[in-house]
């Protein structure tokens, strides 16, 4: 982890910041996966506010430079990749609303931020998206149950006319402990 800024950022900005993470899902979930090992609360307080301060205090800094610094300090603090592309709009994101509220322009950042969903919201999508992940994991192991039915079926019929399916396993968990989700 790197140093904290020197000169803590405004709180205004800071809670702007915390607003952007908290309604970044893909982040949100390597938080509460526990990414950063023990300290991952800490790691969170923390990157919220070497955030704040990077942003701040980087001139000409651009969404594609911002995304580059966020992809690292996550990769070297969190051991977290994220693969979902969610990085370059969050980016993109912190740098307008920093730009509105560096100018003044509360009308603008109240805009920008009101398109964000409420955490509310997002509690929710995490909740359902936990339960479709559980029906998910035992619908996989019917799934599989019946790909095996399938495969014996499709190795014991004779028929050369009729296309043989190939499904592999919908998912493959690797040697490092990561999950692969394929498409069907």
């Amino acid at each position: 982890m790197e140093a904290l800024p020197a000169t803590p950022v405004h709180p205004e900005w800071r809670a702007i910041v915390d607003r952007v993470l908290t309604v970044w899902s893909a982040y949100q979930l390597g938080v509460e996966q526990q990414a950063g090992g023990d300290e991952t609360s800490e790691k969170h307080v923390w990157f919220g506010d070497v955030l704040a301060d990077h942003i701040a205090n980087s001139r000409g800094l651009n969404a594609d430079g911002l995304e580059e610094w966020i992809t690292a300090l996550l990769y070297q603090d969190f051991d977290l990749v994220l693969e979902d592309d969610s990085i370059y709009p969050t980016s993109h994101l912190l740098l307008e609303a920093y730009g509105y509220w560096k100018a003044g322009n509360r009308a603008r950042l109240g805009q920008l931020m009101d398109t964000l969903p409420s955490e509310e919201r997002v509690r929710e999508a995490r909740r359902a998206s936990r339960r479709g992940a559980d029906q998910e994991e035992e619908e996989g192991e019917e799934g599989e149950a019946i790909e095996e039915e399938d495969e014996m079926r499709d190795r014991s019929d004779d028929d050369e006319d009729r296309p043989k399916r190939d499904r592999g396993p919908r998912t493959v968990v690797d040697d490092d402990g990561w999950t692969t989700v394929n498409k069907r």
